[in-house]
């Protein structure tokens, strides 16, 4: 793929991804940011393999800004104790990216992905509509 082909397929991407933002709603939104996260998070995880530092940085970078993105969407007055074990487990996943990349290990990534994965399955199968508690 030549240079023009990588630049109109980035432009469409990004249009794409513009499209979905804009039309989306709060609930959406946080998905792919979770999304985002984990994503930015495998392509760190390839880096060190591939041992491509400056991608690595770049990715774990990517990641620790959605993660501060969605600690800064916490309601730490409705959320109560659930948006403080966010916020810590938001803070604890971008500290294991900091340490993977200045230790040069892959495994604090990989838990960083596999918490995160698993809050995004959690994500995606709430309710937007949660029923009223019984009374």
């Amino acid at each position: 793929m030549n240079s023009f082909s990588r630049a109109a397929l980035k432009s469409y991407t990004n249009v794409n991804k513009d499209i979905a933002v804009d039309s989306a709603d709060n609930h959406e939104l946080v998905k792919m940011l979770f999304s985002g996260a984990v994503d930015a998070i495998c392509q760190a995880e390839g880096c060190f393999k591939s041992g491509d530092l400056v991608e690595r940085g770049e990715s774990i970078t990517k990641a620790q800004t959605i993660l501060f993105g969605l600690r800064s969407t916490l309601d730490h007055v409705k959320g109560g104790e659930l948006a403080r074990n966010l916020d810590s487990l938001y803070e604890y996943c971008s500290r294991q990216l900091t340490k993977a990349h200045v230790s040069n290990e892959v495994e604090p990534v990989q838990e960083a992905r596999s918490l995160l994965a698993q809050i995004r399955e959690a994500w995606e199968i709430m309710p937007l509509n949660p029923a009223p508690p019984a009374q």
